[in-house]
């Protein structure tokens, strides 16, 4: 019987150090396309949320041991015990349902006995009422369309026919002769921007009342509103730009029908940013280019930009000497993304990142001052990012490959590391974007549903949209009862008190 033997497709070389080169060479790329591998499985089979649970053994759990565990020995962790007593209030008995707002209408149902059973059955003594059981539920009625009729009398004068006739001034409408009013319009914005209704489904849940009005008529009436909320949204920009100490930015795609491409959608982009954690302002650019945030921020006048790590913020950053931040749930999600290459790894640089979010936890808890934030960072986030850093520096036994997913992480940790640390230097500075993120979320909810913008101009219409109802929702404030106040004033508005208008002012002047 003969036996094969495997042809090896290049040749081998006799001298040793050549041999031991090459054994490295194909070592490091078997490594590569294992990790690579282990990367594509998880795209296609893995969990895309990033809940992470630590994998290390329970004696490494504490801040002690993940710092022996890196190699760093950082003083003053000596070992102390305290006994810590505490008083805790007995929760009341019962279903911890929340109660029904009492600024609801109530329907009341009288439940009286019969008149006989009103007469005591021993003495025959008419029974007095010593009061009442009350029972509430929570009942719910389908939209109500109604018409407001506006009866205007005209009055002229029977001797003077010339003299004309008078009536009263209709009120202050949203949209001049137009038949739908600040309620109807303010129920069409928000369910599609705030409940990503597209506007077809709204036109069929129309009908089911009978009242018939076409999505293009919708659509008209949004372009209208959006002409007068456009003086809004600009003054809004100037706030932003001229009294923010900090922007946070991202940007997220958006697709836009567009008559200049054949066949499929132009990919356009919407740049949301956030001033000090108050005020949104979203724009609408054609391109990811570094030309969109460079004109908005031009006259930015505040001291800090916090964004991912696209350079394309780097010439406003250079021009306008801004203190330029970074996002550690970015970098975070990179090391999330491979940590099924080494787990061993990559579990303690998650625990790490896990440890300076523990801080800040413990800092919103305590409703901490900037001031005093500050300092605990300087007392329990310093040592952490020292253990990060060595951990990232000096692997260990693990096997970091330069042009893997995880030396990219681990790469970019460490060349954006100034940008990443720098949240120390203020306490009013946010360790993250996901502020941003959560800001632009209701976009990606949006796209599922409505799809594409129909045009430029409405995806310009949606930037005017989001950026109202995004600082509306920073800022706690309903933003249907926003829309019904402000949509018949803004047309009329006196152009010198037009702040007045933006979400943040109408909200004081509601208190």
């Amino acid at each position: 019987m003969s036996v094969k033997t495997a042809t090896i497709p290049f040749e081998i070389p006799s001298d040793p150090v050549e041999k031991d080169a090459l054994l490295v060479k194909l070592h490091n790329e078997t490594q590569y396309l294992k990790q690579e591998l282990a990367n594509l499985k998880r795209m296609i089979f893995g969990q895309k949320r990033e809940r992470f649970v630590p994998s290390v053994p329970e004696e490494q759990m504490t801040l002690e041991g993940l710092f022996e565990a890196a190699g760093v020995k950082i003083p003053g962790f000596a070992e102390t015990k305290e006994t810590i007593t505490y008083d805790r209030r007995k929760p009341k008995k019962g279903h911890g349902r929340k109660p029904i707002p009492d600024d609801l209408h109530r329907e009341k149902h009288i439940l009286d006995v019969l008149g006989t059973e009103k007469i005591c059955s021993c003495c025959g003594t008419k029974k007095k009422k010593i009061g009442e059981d009350i029972t509430e539920e929570l009942e719910y009625k389908p939209a109500v369309f109604f018409v407001n009729q506006y009866i205007r009398p005209k009055y002229a004068c029977p001797k003077c026919p010339d003299n004309g006739v008078t009536t009263a001034a209709l009120p202050s409408r949203p949209i001049d002769k137009g038949i739908a009013g600040p309620g109807l319009l303010s129920y069409i914005i928000v369910s599609k921007h705030v409940d990503h209704l597209p506007l077809y489904r709204l036109e069929q849940m129309f009908k089911r009342y009978t009242i018939h009005i076409n999505r293009s008529t919708m659509c008209g009436w949004l372009g209208q509103i959006e002409f007068y909320l456009e003086a809004v949204h600009r003054e809004m920009r100037r706030r932003l730009l001229n009294e923010s100490f900090l922007i946070q930015t991202d940007e997220t795609t958006l697709k836009v029908l567009d008559e200049t491409v054949k066949d499929k959608c132009a990919l356009g982009y919407l740049w949301p940013y956030v001033g000090d954690g108050k005020l949104a302002v979203f724009e609408f650019q054609d391109s990811r280019s570094r030309d969109g945030p460079t004109d908005f921020l031009k006259k930015y006048t505040g001291s800090y930009l916090l964004s991912d790590g696209y350079a394309g913020y780097n010439q406003v950053v250079e021009k306008k000497d801004l203190t330029h931040l970074m996002c550690w749930a970015h970098a975070r999600r990179k090391f999330f993304d491979v940590k099924e290459l080494d787990p061993w790894f990559v579990d303690r640089v998650l625990t790490f990142i896990g440890k300076l979010y523990d801080v800040e936890h413990e800092a919103a808890e305590q409703k901490l001052t900037p001031t005093k934030r500050g300092e605990l960072r300087h007392k329990k986030s310093v040592p952490v990012l020292a253990a990060v850093k060595e951990l990232l520096t000096n692997p260990g036994s693990s096997v970091v490959l330069p042009k893997s997913k995880l030396g990219e992480a681990a790469a970019y940790t460490l060349n954006h590391w100034e940008q990443l640390t720098r949240f120390l230097e203020d306490g009013r500075l946010p360790i993250d974007n996901n502020l941003v993120e959560n800001t632009i979320r209701p976009i990606a909810l949006g796209r599922k549903n409505w799809l594409f913008a129909g045009s430029p101009e409405g995806a310009k219409r949606l930037a005017i949209f989001y950026s109202l109802i995004a600082t509306c929702k920073l800022n706690d404030i309903n933003p249907y009862e926003y829309f019904y106040d402000i949509l018949p004033k803004v047309a009329s508005y006196p152009a010198n008190k037009i702040a007045d208008l933006t979400p943040i002012n109408w909200k004081m002047t509601k208190r």
